[in-house]
């Protein structure tokens, strides 16, 4: 064996020497521990007797393409996850079958006169930097997720709700269709807290959010706002409609009886609703501002109680 073919041998890549018909003529250690098939196997047999996927795959077309044109010709994963059937080393050492995902590229070998007399075809395994990739992108994914999401209460987060407003705002003033807002206090929650602890006041606020969703439309949202305070946005909502979903959460609130521990607790929401028609387009700030006037007001009335704020056109 020559010296260049040792070297070839020690690669960690698979290196395949093509000649004009497609034949081969070098087949190196990598190759053979891949597909399981020695040297002397496959000299001067045509590749795609070995591997006929191979055509259908278009490296045989690519192949003759780079005999002819001189130029290289590249099989990336985006494209063929694979072309030779190897079994990826991840797999063989969890037991679990799948195979190796490969970049491919033939590189013509040309004589002293220009001419291409054979074809390299260098096989990478990049299975470990597929998977890599796919685990990066399932965590940044989960990150985003957990960006939006209120750690206490599993429901959207302020600023998540306000990208969202934000977005059904542009929607209602493109689709001229109503749209409401609703921003919900729970009443003297703080004397929850100072009652029987801040896990009790935890455990309120995960139940009550709970409660707010099972009386939601499948396309309403619902959000923590901060505190005990939370946010609904309601699209297509006409003030009759927003009307009736938030007295049946507060009469849902009323009628629910909270347990802690071996305390019951009962406890009453008020809300402050903000409507805006398809002749008024507000901005976010300006519309929680109207949500937040009528809760004050649903408050100073004496609370337990839903107020509706119409936005004129």
């Amino acid at each position: 064996m020559h010296n260049r073919d040792q070297l070839l041998d020690h690669l960690s890549i698979g290196v395949v020497v093509l000649d004009s018909f497609l034949e081969i003529e070098f087949w190196n250690k990598w190759m053979e521990e891949h597909s399981l098939l020695d040297r002397s196997e496959v000299l001067g047999k045509p590749i795609y007797d070995l591997f006929p996927s191979l055509i259908h795959k278009e490296f045989t077309k690519k192949a003759r393409e780079s005999f002819r044109n001189g130029t290289p010709a590249f099989f990336t994963n985006k494209a063929n996850q694979y072309l030779f059937p190897f079994p990826s080393s991840r797999s063989l050492l969890s037991n679990k079958l799948s195979n190796m995902q490969q970049t491919v590229i033939l590189s013509p070998l040309k004589d002293k006169m220009g001419e291409t007399v054979r074809l390299l075809v260098s096989v990478f395994d990049i299975t470990d930097w597929i998977t890599n990739q796919h685990q990066l992108m399932e965590s940044k994914e989960k990150l985003e997720k957990l960006s939006q999401i209120d750690e206490l209460t599993g429901i959207q987060n302020r600023r998540s709700l306000m990208e969202k407003l934000k977005m059904e705002l542009c929607i209602h003033a493109r689709k001229k269709r109503p749209l409401a807002l609703a921003m919900i206090d729970i009443d003297h929650f703080k004397k929850i807290n100072d009652t029987y602890g801040h896990q009790c006041g935890d455990t309120v606020l995960i139940k009550m959010a709970n409660l707010f969703a099972e009386s939601l439309r499948g396309y309403d949202t619902l959000g923590r706002y901060g505190g005990e305070e939370f946010v609904i946005i309601l699209p297509e909502a006409t003030p009759e409609e927003a009307q009736r979903i938030c007295e049946r959460i507060r009469q849902n609130v009323e009628k629910k009886v909270f347990y802690y521990e071996k305390e019951t607790i009962q406890m009453t929401i008020s809300i402050g609703v903000a409507f805006s028609d398809a002749h008024s387009f507000p901005e976010a700030e300006e519309l929680l501002k109207k949500a937040d006037d009528s809760l004050y007001q649903a408050k100073n009335n004496g609370r337990n109680q839903v107020v509706v704020f119409v936005e004129e056109g």
